[in-house]
């Protein structure tokens, strides 16, 4: 990234209202607890924060100024202060400037689920023989994304970047800020329904990311998910089309997957455009099928061959919390614990039901945390979790958080014996009760929404050993 003030004042419409402006601005950022000498600050309020009240921290940091919204004292004046009207639009139109400036080939992934997997695994493809910009974290948002951007420059030759919203309105900002050349949807799930309201809400907030691509753009097209093919069909035919699926005539279609000979290696094969290969992955979740055919959809239209295809995905390995498998003595324990809706449940209970059932040995064991921001659906979503783990084939069941009661009904409206169900409120009384019910051989599933905080159960479970 190369700004000076003529590039900051252009792109925020701002105006200096003290300073000298000269020199290189080094690098942006948000949080005077880790800013740097040279850098800019862009001072944002929040519900909970107002940025305005660190200026001066920043200024005694060595920062090289700070983007203001209001007025601000006490401030050096050999310190540059430049007025804006919203600091945050300031620093997403800030991004915009580095983003056309350097216009390598951008991949921007949306959707309910598996947009960090799918990154992670389009990244380890084009990462082969390209240098790639990446998301790190959980930078996604109207803020995250463009600090991410703001770490563009010539040294790279692609960037893949995943955008996270709960707002109506949030996914035309983010489009309109990374300036996609490829989308990809993954999936429409219940997730932000506190927010976004129904399934059809989520729907039309994630279409805004076809919508904001141009003619010389690739929109990546789910076909077994009915609502992103609908999306796909109600655009105008602008961009190319992509698809990944299961069904005949995808041009990256899941012909078959299923475990090795260990439960840590998922094995899938792909028929990319009647080209066979087969990917194992180090993971034994059963939807990385999917993340992977989305990941390779993204990365065919940059021109990847087959080899890049199989060199990057055999060498994915999951972030953590993204289900880990963990060996703890003679027990495995599934670390899922980054996220959770609906559908990524499903997912993941089906995962532990194909490791323990077919050779029936081992005993599936789940400990299911609370879904957040389900709204007016979040009692009956919990219920459904319940029957999912029954039908799925959980044989015991523990159930953490302020629905757990929910949980715990759906599963005994699903015919799950109360004796196998145990359900807390209390971390430490959870852990308490897995260490006495836990044998040798059980595969442990463990997933809740990240603010539930599930992996200090995985952190516990690893204290058995």
């Amino acid at each position: 990234m190369k700004l000076e003030l003529k590039n900051v004042l252009e792109a925020t419409g701002g105006r200096l209202l003290q300073g000298p402006g000269g020199g290189p601005v080094r690098g942006v950022s948000t949080d005077t607890r880790t800013i740097e000498a040279g850098e800019i600050f862009f001072a944002l309020r929040g519900k909970n924060f107002d940025g305005h009240a660190f200026t001066g921290v920043a200024a005694s940091r060595g920062a090289w100024g700070a983007v203001v919204g209001r007025k601000t004292d006490g401030l050096p004046r050999s310190f540059n202060v430049i007025r804006v009207e919203d600091t945050l639009k300031a620093l997403g139109d800030l991004a915009i400037h580095v983003r056309i400036s350097n216009r390598v080939p951008l991949v921007a992934i949306g959707g309910s689920s598996g947009k960090t997997t799918t990154k992670e695994m389009a990244v380890s493809i084009l990462g082969i023989k390209r240098k790639v910009l990446k998301t790190e974290g959980n930078r996604n948002n109207t803020i995250g994304l463009p600090l991410t951007l703001f770490g563009l420059n010539d040294v790279h030759d692609a960037a893949v970047l995943e955008l996270g919203i709960s707002e109506p309105g949030e996914m035309t900002r983010l489009a309109e800020i990374s300036k996609p050349d490829i989308a990809v949807i993954t999936n429409i799930g219940r997730g932000h329904l506190e927010t976004l309201g129904t399934l059809e809400g989520v729907m039309e907030a994630k279409k805004e990311l076809f919508t904001s691509l141009g003619p010389d753009s690739v929109m990546a097209v789910n076909l077994d998910d009915p609502l992103v093919v609908k999306i796909s069909e109600a655009i105008e035919a602008r961009a190319e089309k992509i698809t990944f699926g299961s069904p005949e005539g995808a041009d990256v279609r899941i012909v078959g997957k299923g475990f090795g000979s260990g439960p840590d290696v998922l094995n899938v094969e792909y028929d990319l455009r009647s080209e066979r290969i087969t990917v194992g992955y180090h993971s034994p979740l059963v939807c990385n099928a999917h993340n992977g055919a989305a990941a390779i959809a993204a990365a065919l239209p940059l021109g990847v061959s087959k080899e890049e295809i199989l060199e990057g995905l055999n060498s994915y390995r999951p972030p953590r919390g993204r289900m880990e498998s963990i060996h703890v003595g003679a027990v495995t324990v599934l670390d899922d614990t980054y996220n959770a809706n609906p559908e990524s449940m499903a997912a993941a209970l089906e995962t532990l039901q194909k490791l323990t059932r077919p050779k029936g040995a081992a005993r599936a064991v789940a400990v299911l945390g609370d879904m957040l921001e389900l709204g007016g659906v979040s009692e009956d979503a919990h219920r459904e979790v319940g029957r999912l783990a029954r039908g799925y084939g959980v044989e015991v069941l523990v159930t953490l958080g302020d629905r757990a009661d929910a949980v715990k009904q759906g599963a005994i409206e699903a015919g799950m014996r109360q004796d196998k169900i145990l359900c807390f409120r209390d971390k430490a009384r959870a852990l308490a009760a897995l260490k006495e019910v836990l044998t040798e051989g059980d595969v442990v599933l463990v997933k809740g929404s990240r603010g539930v905080g599930m992996e200090d159960i995985v952190e516990g479970l690893k204290g058995f050993n």
